[in-house]
């Protein structure tokens, strides 16, 4: 017996974009992706780490500085929601830079892969976060950072959800 079932979902099409991106990069990284040590590519993913920090201080010229600014970009945070297109992205780091939430993120555990010739590079690790509460939590984290201009922007942020945050 033969089935065949389309799924729609009733998605923007850069959304289905991103997700069709997504789930190709999951599915390719182990097979065909290299893992790299990129000079630039890690000063980039450093690069959102303290920007990370700076926009829990209030400040967060940092982080935009560091996106893309394209209609592809997606955020996908520790609240569930998922964003796509720079003017959601963009709104929602203001937001959080408003709330000065204090505290620290610190990546560890990571990896870095680039899809040959795609100008795509994909970084996992883990996010240790501490905040001025003395709240510690540690969250699984993806970047995707796409070359543009001779330089990695983000595209992609995606994150474990966090319970505290769901309320």
């Amino acid at each position: 017996m033969n089935i065949h079932a389309t799924i729609r979902f009733p998605l923007h099409k850069a959304t289905r974009t991103i997700i069709v991106v997504l789930a190709s990069l999951t599915l390719t990284v182990a097979a065909n992706a290299s893992e790299v040590s990129s000079p630039t590519l890690k000063a980039a993913n450093e690069g959102f780490y303290s920007a990370l920090n700076t926009m829990f201080t209030g400040k967060i010229d940092p982080m935009l500085a560091l996106w893309s600014h394209g209609k592809d970009v997606a955020y996908l945070g520790p609240d569930g929601r998922f964003l796509t297109g720079w003017n959601s992205v963009k709104a929602d780091w203001n937001k959080q830079a408003s709330m000065k939430l204090g505290g620290k993120a610190v990546p560890s555990n990571v990896s870095y892969f680039m899809l040959p010739g795609s100008g795509i590079a994909v970084v996992q690790n883990v996010e240790h976060i501490t905040t001025d509460k003395g709240l510690k939590l540690s969250i699984r984290a993806t970047n995707v950072y796409r070359m543009e201009g001779g330089a990695w922007k983000m595209v992609s942020h995606h994150t474990d959800k966090l319970p505290a945050v769901l309320k």
